[in-house]
């Protein structure tokens, strides 16, 4: 069962929230399917200053935070990784949470997991509740959740001090200790 158009349109904290333990699958190059638990993400929304869409600005770049929750963004940082989000709440609105980490080894931060899966910038606006190549699959288990500030975002001020990393607790596969 993957999560619906319902679940991504709901409160970005909550959706959020809901994402950590929940199996991230991609169809892979051979036809295979990779599953596995996201087990580090990060919030992003347009109210704050370490979203791409501070203060509601589209730009080419960004434009997928604005589609409905649900479809994926994905931009290259530093020119050379690219990176997983899943935007989050209702058309218009801009929210996201960046996949940060997999419940697999090789996919121990945003670049590295893109890279294993073979995620690139044509993977940008996919619909995850109607694609073949990608979607989430709801988590099935009790977990622990931590909380702690977003990695990397410095440049936003009291912003990055927002505790919207959200981790399982004690998950050796996370990219930094919180």
């Amino acid at each position: 069962m993957r999560l619906d158009k319902k679940f991504f349109t709901k409160d970005p904290f909550q959706s959020s929230l809901e994402l950590v333990g929940a199996n991230l699958c991609c169809r892979l190059e051979d036809g295979s399917i990779f599953r596995s638990r996201i087990c580090e993400l990060e919030l992003y929304t347009e109210k704050e200053k370490g979203c791409h869409a501070f203060g509601g600005k589209c730009t080419k770049r960004n434009d997928a935070m604005f589609l409905s929750g649900g479809h994926t963004y994905v931009y290259l940082c530093y020119g050379m990784y690219n990176m997983l989000n899943i935007v989050l709440d209702k058309e218009g609105i801009a929210a996201a949470v960046l996949i940060r980490a997999l419940e697999h080894k090789g996919c121990e931060g945003p670049g590295k997991l893109t890279r294993f899966l073979g995620i690139t910038r044509s993977d940008n606006k996919i619909d995850l509740c109607n694609s073949e190549k990608m979607w989430i699959e709801p988590r099935d288990f009790d977990l622990e959740i931590a909380a702690g500030k977003r990695i990397g975002i410095d440049y936003a001020g009291l912003d990055a001090e927002l505790p919207w990393r959200f981790v399982i607790k004690g998950s050796p596969f996370i990219s930094k200790p919180i």
